[in-house]
């Protein structure tokens, strides 16, 4: 005896089977992190019955808005229908969260991708003010060896980092006076420099 996809759904929701997957009509859901960008990519199977698909994104995981929709029925009863839509502007440096909504038919689950890359900012210094810890991301390949010096508030030389592999590059300052620092990071011929205060 076969059961259709409602029965399974309700079986699964009810605990009287594994739940292959996480809405009856979706063969394949997944978020991939591209250069300044995220893909998000999904199989329909089934669900010619809805009226429209809507991409929403939320950067804390509960409160969502629309950022893609695509018009017209959702599906094909008999075959897969991929979909895809690039998110060119995801928001810099956040744990980046997606649904689909598939018409009248509900939303997928929620995924989530975690994007630390600059895109309109060649470097961002997070937390300032800074405790102990803090990190300095530039906007250069990962591959690139960088040197870091960070100056405190005298103007003196606190610390020296060198050969660090961006793009992510962690600052330690423990026991360090509370006040405004300085850094200064070399790669490749490129420069940055800017400044952070310290509680």
């Amino acid at each position: 005896m076969r059961l259709s996809r409602h029965t399974l759904l309700a079986l699964a929701l009810a605990g009287g089977v594994a739940q292959a997957q996480e809405h009856p009509y979706l063969a394949y859901y997944a978020l991939t992190e591209l250069p300044g960008a995220i893909r998000v990519e999904w199989t329909l199977l089934g669900g010619s019955t809805c009226d429209g698909q809507e991409v929403e994104r939320s950067t804390d995981g509960v409160h969502f808005s629309r950022v893609h929709r695509i018009d017209g029925l959702c599906g094909d009863p008999a075959v897969a229908v991929p979909f895809q839509w690039v998110d060119p502007a995801p928001p810099e440096l956040s744990t980046v969260s997606y649904r689909i909504k598939l018409g009248f038919e509900g939303y997928s689950s929620v995924r989530s991708v975690d994007f630390l890359q600059l895109v309109s900012s060649e470097q961002r210094f997070f937390p300032s003010p800074m405790g102990d810890d803090a990190t300095l991301l530039l906007n250069v390949p990962g591959n690139a060896p960088i040197d870091l010096r960070v100056f405190g508030p005298d103007g003196r030389l606190v610390r020296a980092y060198t050969g660090l592999q961006g793009p992510a590059l962690r600052i330690t300052l423990p026991g360090a006076a509370p006040g405004a620092y300085s850094y200064m990071a070399e790669t490749n011929g490129r420069a940055f420099q800017g400044r952070f205060v310290k509680e």
